[in-house]
């Protein structure tokens, strides 16, 4: 059950792209909890004129009262670029499908999924993300494209596009809306986590641990499968340069005392607030958490020690291949490999 987190990791916050995730943070609540948090974070131009930027981060499932209260952050700003690859139809009243690994883990845990939670039919709600096909398109074209020779006088450059697999790409998402071996895979296990009250606990429990170090896992399980690097760097690159050059624009048609809000997975912020103060000259100003969801450890079927425990094993495993850590010792990443027909 463990090692299915690091792909739930993934789909929880659309994939984390580095170690440090200054948007997502775990609490702890006595006697033996813990909470969930994602950060909406406000930034002002370095200039003093502009409109104010607000990174509101999320994650794809909650609690009722969680999006309630993005949601009304959101309605305050005067536009709002949120995620969604091919998402245009949200904005028109369109609902998402539930069928997917993120809506089954929602039910089954007792919690919301996000795209049945936010209201999107907004007028000053803008889609942001790269539609399926430019998205599909980005990803050929890095898998096709000749690798640089290198250089032996020049440093290593390691902006070179990835390499990127189709088949894992195509597996991935077809899990995410519910389609293919590997969302029947993932489906029996999301049943057995919300079997029962105990159990439902116990894998919010895992979660909040495992999602408070999303990006460090991410990383581990990045370095231990050259398929998820290259697939986790095309979805972070391509579509977070998306948002900054959508953002660029409309900040630009806004004057001071308006704000504009860049609504997406919690761990698509440290880079797009990277770009924002970097490229487009903002400063951090205020700071608001929101907690999605907790869970209670005198329910859990482990306690949290050992699920502490646990983890850090399989951190051991990923970062010392010698030791087992490589994709033949992990369930999740044996699922995203090409299956020979």
């Amino acid at each position: 059950m463990v090692s299915l987190l690091f792909l739930l990791t993934s789909a929880l916050f659309a994939e984390a792209p580095k170690t440090t995730l200054s948007f997502i943070r775990t609490q702890e609540l006595p006697p033996s909890s813990g909470a969930l948090q994602t950060l909406s974070a406000e930034f002002k131009p370095a200039g003093g004129a502009g409109p104010s930027v607000w990174l509101i981060g999320v994650a794809h499932l909650g609690t009722p009262e969680y999006y309630a209260a993005l949601q009304k952050r959101l309605d305050a700003q005067s536009a709002v670029l949120f995620e969604g690859v091919g998402g245009e139809r949200l904005a028109e009243g369109a609902k998402a499908e539930s069928t997917g690994i993120q809506g089954q883990l929602a039910k089954a845990l007792g919690l919301v999924f996000q795209l049945d939670a936010i209201d999107y039919k907004r007028a000053h709600f803008s889609n942001s993300d790269l539609t399926a096909d430019a998205l599909n398109q980005a990803i050929e074209r890095r898998a096709t494209e000749p690798a640089p020779k290198p250089d032996p006088a020049k440093p290593a450059d390691k902006s070179a596009p990835a390499k990127v697999d189709n088949e894992t790409f195509t597996q991935l998402m077809g899990a995410l809306h519910g389609e293919g071996d590997l969302a029947e895979s993932l489906g029996g296990m999301v049943t057995l986590m919300g079997s029962t009250p105990e159990m439902r606990e116990t894998t919010k429990l895992m979660l909040v641990e495992a999602l408070g170090q999303a990006g460090e896992l991410i990383d581990l399980a990045k370095a231990a499968s050259p398929d998820m690097k290259d697939l986790f760097e095309v979805l972070i690159t391509e579509r977070n340069a998306e948002v900054i050059r959508q953002l660029d624009a409309r900040v630009r048609k806004l004057g001071s005392g308006q704000s504009i809000a860049v609504f997406y997975g919690a761990a698509h912020m440290d880079e797009i607030a990277r770009r924002l103060t970097g490229q487009l000259r903002y400063t951090p100003a205020a700071q608001h958490w929101d907690t999605a969801f907790t869970a209670d450890g005198t329910k859990s079927i482990m306690p949290p020690a050992q699920i502490k425990m646990m983890l850090q094993m399989m951190r051991t495993q990923l970062q010392n291949p010698s030791a087992g850590g490589d994709a033949a010792q992990l369930p999740f990443l044996n699922l995203l490999q090409p299956q020979k027909k």
